[in-house]
């Protein structure tokens, strides 16, 4: 059992879990092993008159915890997959595609990861095929090519596309699980005896602080658990998936702090520096990016002198670089953003490691319409692009054993 204190208002969240799923501007949680007694409950109250924060027991570990099985790359089982069906202009139903070739029938869900969808009623796949159709009388939702790219000045558009916030994009977007022979490769691995520090405290079971800084993919937004797309299964955003992950695979207690604030960039990053510095952190994920439109040498700049104030300031702790996600292809160029990822490349030194989300992403658009794995179908990730973000920064952070989890696969 686990208990989970908080920084946010004492009666702000019932539950543990809701609690966890608004982490963000700022908000902290820790995670200790105790035992759920009635000496615990008394503790906890003790801590809240002395300290102002509220420490709430969650019923079980599971509950309040989110770590991150298998990444789907090492599995021959995908779980959890996003689609998100389109009816192309002439033609009688919707289809949409998988990342690999089912080796059988695939399962389809709700978005919500409970009800179940029925094979020949409410979809068809045939064997050999990464495409799968719905029925005339399907009961997954879908859109029509047209209402993807509505006109100019229509509701919800931007860029040309269907945007929205909100859980809109997550309540379209089916869960399909399915087993597969396919190879999926990412990126060389990360050079070794990188971030030995944080990677000591974690194999020794030391406590460890992890700070998050970085703007709105940071903050939180468009995870099924972020306050602003609360919707079942509510996944947290991918700092807090690291944080469980990381804890789940090392048993070692760790503190998150999100300092993440949407629409932010590294200029605004440089004022928060303070901030960080107060937590006392061991490790500091640095996440921007998204925000930004100057050219790759104009943001090498930026990003230097971001990180050399976080390390002067914060000198024992290690730090993850994270290139971020492309945008939709139909804003800015793909090379916008492997522009970026190869000046954080150059800043990598033993304390600084760079988190590759860009390649994997583009590797992905190459079978996968951006629509599947957006949460706002602009600029944000759903919760598999967040299970991508936190399995890519704890490939930084392998087990002693060389496994990545104890759990079995899943986003």
């Amino acid at each position: 059992m686990f208990c989970a204190v908080k920084s946010n208002s004492p009666f702000s969240a019932p539950r543990d879990e809701t609690a966890r799923a608004n982490c963000g501007n700022g908000t902290k949680s820790i995670l200790l092993p105790i035992s759920i007694t009635s000496a615990s409950f008394w503790l906890c109250l003790i801590h809240l008159a002395l300290t102002g924060t509220v420490v709430m027991a969650a019923e079980t570990d599971l509950a309040s915890r989110h770590p991150l099985g298998q990444p789907f790359w090492k599995s021959k089982k995908m779980v959890n997959e996003p689609i998100l069906f389109v009816q192309e202009e002439g033609k009688p139903v919707a289809s949409g595609k998988v990342l690999f070739t089912p080796t059988a029938k695939p399962k389809l869900t709700h978005p919500d990861q409970v009800m179940t969808y029925i094979e020949g009623k409410d979809y068809i796949w045939k064997p050999g095929s990464d495409t799968i159709e719905l029925t005339i009388s399907s009961r997954i939702p879908f859109k029509t090519a047209a209402q993807m790219t509505p006109p100019p000045g229509s509701p919800n558009t931007l860029g040309g596309g269907l945007w929205s916030e909100g859980h809109f994009f997550h309540d379209l977007q089916v869960q399909a699980s399915y087993e597969h022979d396919g190879v999926w490769n990412l990126p060389a691995a990360p050079f070794e005896n990188r971030l030995s520090r944080s990677l000591g405290k974690l194999r020794s079971k030391q406590s460890l602080k992890l700070v998050a800084l970085g703007d709105s993919i940071t903050e939180g937004f468009n995870a099924s658990g972020f306050r602003n797309s609360k919707a079942p299964p509510y996944q947290p955003p991918y700092a807090q998936l690291v944080a469980d992950t990381l804890q789940e695979r090392f048993g070692a207690p760790i503190t998150y702090v999100n300092l993440g604030r949407a629409g932010t960039k590294a200029e605004w990053g440089l004022n928060q520096v303070e901030k960080v510095a107060a937590e006392k952190p061991d490790l500091v994920i640095l996440a921007f990016g998204m925000n930004h439109s100057e050219p790759a040498s104009a943001f090498d700049a930026l990003m230097r002198k971001l990180l050399g104030a976080v390390t002067a300031a914060c000198p024992q702790a290690d730090v993850v670089l994270v290139s971020s996600m492309t945008s939709n292809p139909r804003g800015r160029p793909a090379t916008h953003f492997t522009g970026y990822r190869d000046v954080l490349r150059e800043m990598q030194t033993p304390a600084v490691a760079l988190a590759d989300l860009t390649s994997p992403w583009l590797e992905l658009l190459k079978s996968k319409p951006f629509s599947d794995l957006s949460g706002n179908n602009v600029n944000h990730p759903n919760d598999f692009g967040h299970a991508l973000y936190g399995h890519v920064i704890c490939e930084l952070f392998p087990a002693p054993n060389g496994t990545d989890s104890a759990a079995p696969p899943k986003q």
